[in-house]
Parts: C-alpha cells; sequence; structure tokens
C-alpha cells in the first residue's frame, strides 16, 4: 500500500478538519509512511453535541507533528451566546471554554445586572447615576434650545427693536428657563420628571 488515510486538525485550534493521505516513504523499509504536519494517524473521536474531537498536547497546545499530543473530546461552547458574570458583557467561548473556566452564565442580564452567585439582580444605584445623568443631559439639552431662542429676541429688545409679540415670546422663553433650572428640584427627580412646556410646544 503505497498510500494511507490520515486525519488532519486545524493548526490553531486542533479540531478535526477532515481525511487526508500520507505516502509511504521511498527511503525506509517496512509500512512507514509520511505523515504530514497536523495530521494524526489514529481516527478522532467521536463528539457529541456540544463537544468537538481537537488534537492537543498535554499543555493544551496544538502540536504540529502527531506524536506530541493525542485526540481529546472538549466542551464546544461556541456560538452559545454567553455573559461574563463580573462585568455583564457578552463573550466569547473559544473550544476547551466553558461557563465555569469562563465565570460566565447562559443567562442574559438585565441591564445594570449584578450577579449574587445564583443568578442576575439589579445595581439600583448604577441604575439611579445613570438615570440621573441622563436627565441632567436632557435639561441641558433643552436649556441650549432656550438659550438659542433667547439671544436674538434679548438682542431686540436691548435695542428697542422688540415687537409686543416678542416681548412676550423673550418673557416666556425666560420663564421656561427658570422652570427648567428647577426640574433637578422635583421629589421624584430623576426617576419621574414633570417638564415644564417649551413656548410654541418646541
Amino acid at each position: 500500500m503505497q498510500n494511507k488515510t490520515v486525519y488532519g486538525y486545524h493548526p490553531q485550534t486542533g479540531e478535526y478538519t477532515g481525511e487526508t493521505t500520507a505516502q509511504r516513504s521511498p527511503l525506509d523499509a517496512g509500512d512507514v509512511y509520511l505523515i504530514p504536519a497536523w495530521a494524526a494517524e489514529e481516527m478522532p473521536p467521536a463528539a457529541t453535541t456540544g463537544t468537538a474531537a481537537a488534537f492537543r498536547a498535554d499543555d493544551g497546545t496544538v502540536p504540529s507533528h502527531y506524536s506530541a499530543g493525542d485526540w481529546r473530546v472538549l466542551p464546544d461552547w461556541r456560538g452559545v451566546a454567553l455573559w461574563s458574570t463580573s462585568t455583564a458583557q457578552r463573550i466569547t467561548a473559544a473550544l476547551g471554554d466553558t461557563p465555569a473556566s469562563l465565570g460566565a452564565t447562559e443567562l442574559e442580564p438585565p441591564r445594570f445586572g449584578v450577579w449574587n452567585g445564583r443568578g442576575w439582580g439589579v445595581d439600583a444605584a448604577a441604575r439611579q447615576a445613570a438615570q440621573k445623568a441622563s436627565a441632567e443631559a436632557e435639561v441641558a439639552f433643552r436649556r441650549s434650545q432656550a438659550d438659542a431662542a433667547v439671544v436674538p429676541l434679548q438682542d431686540a429688545a436691548d435695542l428697542g427693536m422688540a415687537t409686543p409679540s416678542e416681548t412676550r415670546l423673550l418673557t416666556a422663553w425666560r420663564r421656561y428657563r427658570v422652570e427648567l433650572s428647577r426640574v433637578p428640584q422635583q421629589s421624584a427627580f430623576p426617576n419621574e420628571i414633570v417638564w415644564p412646556a417649551a413656548p410654541g410646544g418646541v
């Protein structure tokens, strides 16, 4: 027999990639075959759902020569959505990783999630801080709109050029700015906010 079937594996993951061929050595007597790199003589073990056959050395690396390792059946959580229990961020498993080794869970965290050892809770302080920052940013945005409306009206008033309607509108916008400045003083701020109405429904 001049050729024989050997079993290839991926250079980076060691995962079984399929059959390939080894040629018989022309320089050696007997059944000596030239096994290509990233291939093994032994057939890989069967893998079940959630596992994959991979060729690895004892230190977990993928050897180029088959004599430095052997086939193993490794856990395969690739493609499964996992979240870190320490950061609540989405993480990706590599071949051989498990939720336990990654400190992860399949349970999707809520916003401001914090892991309590059994499941997700909500970090109330972080949620409150985010709500406060969001509300303050909205106040600042509405204030910038009011400032932009006030400037030309105030110029007209200072120059004695304001019409009666412009004078009324200037007063309305200035009152609106005062009401905006008092929004953070509302008792339910930032969880519940009663926004003042802008002049003209802006």
